[in-house]
């Protein structure tokens, strides 16, 4: 089947943060039991990661996921990338190397934080750190792992930019951090015919860092995408008033959604 998982639906902190609690979400609702944002892809035979939370280790298992094909980055923020030393178990058990995808500058980013986890060859002997093959995106040129077609975007407005990745020419289509999109990439997914996006939405209202639901709905409209979820979703987000305000094509996610494709 193929079909995209939600491993994590929450922003940097989590829901409930550690020092505030619930914010705004109902704590009722195990919806809103949010772990840091990431998502499982798989394609006929084609399995992806993109980005690997601190909560890494957590999700593959709660989700029964014990094998991948490769990893795609957005950025290199804490939330997205701390789970990486969690591959190891993947490249371990493959035998082998395991290829992570990235712009230069995140690349060069998890190169000097976590230089030790990168092998940069095809296989080599079991050790007892991650093997990682280390490849460099160009923004705006495609490429394929497997049997998965990746365009990869770029978006502004974070404190620094982002990749955003269409897959098979808009099978899915998944927004990274940003607050714009900037006019080629939007051009570019207007183009496309995207079927599910999946956007963040960290806050309700626009921050100096972070798109609001407004901001949002704006750009998916100029989209036009048949299926949205919204996803990195901040504690000020109760997965019921963010049904409420927004149209029926669009919901919140939420950790261990599962949308079939």
């Amino acid at each position: 089947m193929n079909k995209v998982i939600i491993l994590g639906s929450g922003a940097a902190a989590g829901v409930p943060v550690i020092s505030s609690g619930w914010g705004n979400c109902n704590p009722n609702n195990p919806k809103n039991r949010r772990s840091r944002a990431g998502v499982y892809i798989e394609i006929e035979d084609t399995k992806l990661l993109i980005d690997t939370s601190a909560d890494l280790r957590n999700q593959l298992i709660n989700n029964n996921i014990g094998e991948i094909d490769g990893v795609l980055y957005t950025h290199a923020h804490a939330d997205h990338v701390m789970g990486i030393d969690d591959l190891r178990a993947l490249t371990y058990h493959r035998q082998q190397g395991l290829n992570i995808y990235a712009a230069l500058i995140h690349l060069n980013e998890l190169r000097r934080r976590f230089g030790y986890v990168f092998a940069d060859i095809p296989s080599n002997e079991t050790t007892l750190r991650p093997q990682l093959i280390a490849n460099t995106l160009e923004l705006g040129r495609e490429f394929c792992v497997g049997n998965i077609k990746i365009m990869p975007l770029e978006f502004t407005g974070h404190p620094v930019p982002t990749t955003g990745y269409a897959l098979n020419d808009g099978q899915i289509v998944l927004i990274p951090d940003y607050k714009i999109i900037p006019a080629q990439t939007l051009e570019y997914l207007q183009k496309i015919d995207v079927n599910v996006l999946i956007i963040p939405l960290t806050n309700l209202r626009t921050t100096k860092y972070h798109s609001g639901i407004e901001t949002d709905i704006t750009y998916i409209r100029r989209i036009a995408p048949k299926q949205v979820f919204f996803t990195h979703l901040g504690p000020e987000c109760d997965y019921d008033e963010v049904m409420q305000i927004t149209p029926e094509n669009m919901a919140p996610a939420y950790d261990g959604l599962e949308i079939e494709l």
